[in-house]
């Protein structure tokens, strides 16, 4: 994954952790399905129900993984 997209999967799966992610352009959502980040949740159909993205373990350990590595960015920033 390049810098680019690594940025706009945190993004992305950001928004579907908040359930946000209907407005998502498909070729965003295939990487992060790619990926293993993201997977498509098919719900028990009855009256309002949707299908939906949500992440999976694998996408989890790369919010975490992703966010240590920017907040110790942040920390070595501030200290110079």
């Amino acid at each position: 994954m390049t810098d680019d997209q690594r940025r706009n999967a945190l993004a992305d799966m950001e928004l579907i952790a908040c359930g946000e992610e209907l407005d998502l352009p498909w070729r965003r959502v295939r990487i992060l399905l790619d990926h293993k980040l993201a997977a498509v949740q098919h719900p028990v159909l009855t009256a309002g129900s949707r299908t939906s993205l949500g992440l999976t373990e694998h996408g989890l350990q790369f919010m975490d993984a992703e966010g240590s590595a920017s907040d110790k960015l942040r920390i070595r920033k501030n200290s110079s």
